[in-house]
């Protein structure tokens, strides 16, 4: 069989917080997920499932840190797309690129 990533079975799965989720993605698509969550490899049935991995590690160690910058960022987004660069939207990012530089570890 050719390497067009075309094969049966061998879906990763993920087990976080949030239950399981059976992910499939097209050739030379990725995903991202926590190492702290489990995960398995259902097997190929048909072809061959060929991966790559690696790992990432973030400057902010802690768990609940990283959310509540992630939802300050996704807030921040959200007013500017609706209200433009005000000078609260600025002064949100300004308290964002704060926590994030006193939360760091380089």
């Amino acid at each position: 069989m050719r390497a067009t990533g075309r094969y049966e079975g061998g879906e990763l799965e993920v087990i976080d917080t949030y239950g399981s989720h059976e992910v499939k993605l097209p050739a030379g698509d990725l995903i991202l997920y926590p190492a702290s969550s489990l995960h398995r490899v259902h097997p190929v049935t048909r072809g061959a499932r060929i991966c790559s991995f690696f790992w990432l590690q973030s400057m902010v160690r802690s768990d609940q840190q990283r959310g509540m910058l992630f939802e300050l960022d996704q807030n921040i987004q959200k007013l500017r797309a609706r209200f433009g660069e005000g000078e609260e939207t600025v002064a949100l990012t300004g308290h964002y690129h704060n926590l994030l530089r006193l939360w760091s570890e380089v």
